[in-house]
């Protein structure tokens, strides 16, 4: 079974977690490993480059401590840490080289990626250390995407199809998540949990049977145990339920990690790191149909949006203008609701979002409001089931219920509050529809 095996920051935070990633990735015979940066890194790299962008003076000290970081895992893991520590001195060079010669975005981008780069770096060398056979692929020579920001999937089966077959079949290959090149062959990347987004576009592209996320959580719970007491882990999902649970906040998952998973029928397992052992959750094109209702997650940082036209009734084309809108922005909408007058929709972008009214309010009265998330309850949302979604919103009905969007989807049921709500809803919701689970 071939096998494409990511781990997050977490599991390769420290050299005693690496040791153990090491052993998962002999253990699974993974044919391509896919790290994140060491937990901390991009964090790290990010404020340094917001220090630049706002005009201060290279924060030295900030990189000497994350250099120092990477110098004592090296030392930790590594019997010779020799070919590491020249690794870590030029990084750091051009970390620092770049820092001066700041340039905005590209300039960034190149430092935030170094933190992928030398830890994908590190694991190898230890790999080799260990006896296997281990070759690195930098990935940014394989991904890239267009003028739109989409991957040129094409490309990337066809440079790692050829750097596949020119190993032995053992070859544990190494490589990086979250980094690539944009269209004019600068480095970029693919956004905060893009890596998990990489595996499943490493697994497409060199046609692998699974492709599995390693984090610090059991797999996908039933609700977010950050919030909520005695949830549990769903041991079976379908493609369409996790999309959904990861779109509507679920944070194990990179929500567009599903789409060429299912696209090219590769089960994807969600897997603890610090327990091997555990079942996890298994993805597939088919869920578990034995249970009502599979998870309840949550979206914060939810804008609503709201047009009020007396234009709007019983014309045709409003709906089109108000999204071509949205659409020169490239602003997603999440939610939407409409009636004979008036439009609310809700985005999770708030960066163009005065220009966006501003522009709404030539075809009406337009306004916005932040501080609101999106409940989101996945199951068997069934149409023809009564009383369905009257029983969801019973459990929490001395909630203030803002939009509720039902019916373009048999798998879900998305519910607008006041973010100050969210904790509270998603216990009700909880002690509701999983109590006899």
């Amino acid at each position: 079974m071939k096998k494409v095996l990511k781990f997050g920051g977490t599991s390769v935070g420290s050299a005693g977690n690496m040791k153990k990633v090491a052993s998962i990735v002999a253990d699974q015979k993974a044919k391509v490993t896919v790290l994140s940066a060491m937990s901390g890194t991009t964090d790290a790299l990010v404020a340094i480059n917001r220090a630049l962008a706002d005009g201060s003076d290279i924060p030295d000290e900030k990189l000497s401590e994350l250099e120092d970081k990477y110098r004592r895992c090296a030392d930790s893991l590594l019997a010779d840490s020799s070919k590491a520590h020249a690794l870590i001195d030029s990084t750091f060079a051009f970390i620092r080289e770049t820092a001066a010669g700041y340039s905005g975005e590209k300039s960034a981008k190149a430092i935030v990626a170094q933190g992928e780069k030398m830890t994908s770096a590190i694991f190898s060398m230890y790999l080799k250390e260990c006896g296997y056979k281990t070759a690195l692929i930098d990935i940014t020579e394989a991904m890239r995407t267009d003028g739109s920001g989409a991957v040129d999937t094409a490309f990337l089966a066809a440079r790692l199809a050829e750097t596949v077959s020119q190993a032995d079949d053992d070859t544990l290959f190494v490589t990086q998540g979250f980094i690539c090149r944009d269209s004019d062959g600068d480095i970029s990347n693919l956004g905060r949990g893009g890596s998990d987004y990489s595996a499943a576009l490493i697994g497409a592209a060199i046609g692998a049977d699974e492709v599995q996320i390693w984090t610090d959580i059991d797999g996908m719970h039933n609700n977010d145990p950050r919030y909520v007491e005695g949830t549990y882990p769903i041991r079976h999902m379908s493609f369409n339920e996790a999309a959904e649970l990861a779109y509507f906040g679920a944070k194990i998952l990179h929500p567009s990690t599903i789409q060429p998973c299912r696209e090219h029928d590769i089960a994807v397992k969600l897997k603890n790191t610090l327990d091997p052992a555990a079942e996890g959750t298994t993805i597939t094109a088919s869920g578990d149909s034995s249970k009502k209702y599979h998870a309840v997650a949550a979206k914060d940082d939810i804008t609503v949006v709201r047009i009020c036209s007396a234009r709007m009734l019983l014309a045709y084309g409003f709906l089109r203008r108000v999204f071509e809108i949205f659409e020169k922005y490239r602003t997603p909408i999440d939610m939407i609701t409409t009636s004979e007058v008036a439009v609310s929709l809700t985005i999770d972008d708030n960066t163009h979002v005065e220009a966006i009214v501003e522009e709404l309010s030539e075809l009406g009265n337009a306004s916005y409001e932040r501080g609101n998330s999106i409940i989101c309850v996945v199951g068997k949302i069934e149409h023809e089931t009564p009383g369905l979604v009257a029983d969801i919103l019973d459990s929490i009905r001395d909630i203030p219920v803002k939009m509720v969007s039902y019916g373009a989807s048999s798998r879900s049921v998305a519910i607008l509050i006041n973010s100050g709500d969210k904790i509270s809803a998603l216990r009700k919701l909880n002690d509701h529809l999983f109590a006899n689970v």
